[in-house]
């Protein structure tokens, strides 16, 4: 089996990023028994669209990776004409995040996948990546405050990176690192930086608004901080997810 590997010195990686389709009752469902699954579908969309600008200012070419059966069609709209929607193979987000970065390096560039459950990218944050992985770097990690990781960085296929990592857990990156040492993987780290799915997430934004990189973000969480949480409503479990949800933590 034949393996893609970017050399080092490229300065142009491609990113995806690892998103849901901001459909009501199926999106940011933790927080949206908090407050509602219609404004969490909102705020779901505002942050995606900040996180794919954000990309935007920094790397050409971004796209999105989804899981399959999600709504493709609104994805795609949401990513913009000539934007690449790759679709999940294989079942869970081992399997989301290694097709991810097949697409990039079948497309010829290093592979940056970055979740879409953050408030606009840190400035900055994709060209300190690209640097590190075009210096030889074997994978970069975006720490997330909660102990997942936001951003993961790669130059090549590494199998195993992916193997048992207990997703949705504050054990993500402890795991990731672990897996990256029985590799012998290089590894650095950017700055933490924070995602949201709760209301704890917002309180804990709430103070720094006017600094955070996603403008419209920052307006629904000004919102959302003024208002507080909505009553909790019967018909959440009825919209539960069918579909593997597809995020990088």
């Amino acid at each position: 089996m034949s393996v893609t590997v970017v050399p080092p010195g490229r300065e142009e990686p491609i990113v995806l990023v690892v998103a849901k389709a901001p459909v009501a009752g199926r999106v940011k469902t933790r927080l949206a028994a908090e407050i509602g699954p219609d404004a969490a579908a909102a705020l779901g969309r505002d942050m995606l669209l900040d996180t794919l600008d954000g990309c935007r200012r920094e790397v050409p070419v971004v796209g999105v990776l989804c899981a399959k059966g999600d709504d493709v069609e609104m994805l795609a709209q949401l990513a913009g004409p000539g934007a690449p929607v790759v679709i999940q193979e294989g079942a869970g987000l081992s399997d989301a995040l290694q097709a991810g970065v097949r697409h990039c390096l079948a497309r010829g560039g290093a592979a940056l996948l970055v979740s879409s459950d953050i408030p606009g990218v840190p400035a900055g944050a994709l060209d300190r990546a690209a640097a590190l992985l075009g210096e030889g770097t074997d994978v970069v990690l975006g720490p997330g405050h909660d102990g997942g990781y936001w951003l993961i960085g790669v130059r090549e296929q590494h199998p195993g990176l992916f193997d048992g990592v207990p997703w949705s857990t504050a054990a993500v990156l402890e795991v990731t690192l672990a897996r990256c040492s029985d590799l012998s993987l290089d590894v650095r780290l950017l700055e933490p930086w924070r995602d949201i799915d709760t209301m704890t997430d917002v309180a804990a934004l709430a103070e720094a608004l006017e600094t955070l990189p996603g403008r419209r973000t920052a307006d629904a969480l000004g919102r959302l901080a003024a208002t507080g949480p909505a009553a909790p409503l019967s018909s959440t479990r009825e919209h539960a997810p069918t579909t593997e949800e597809v995020r990088t933590r």
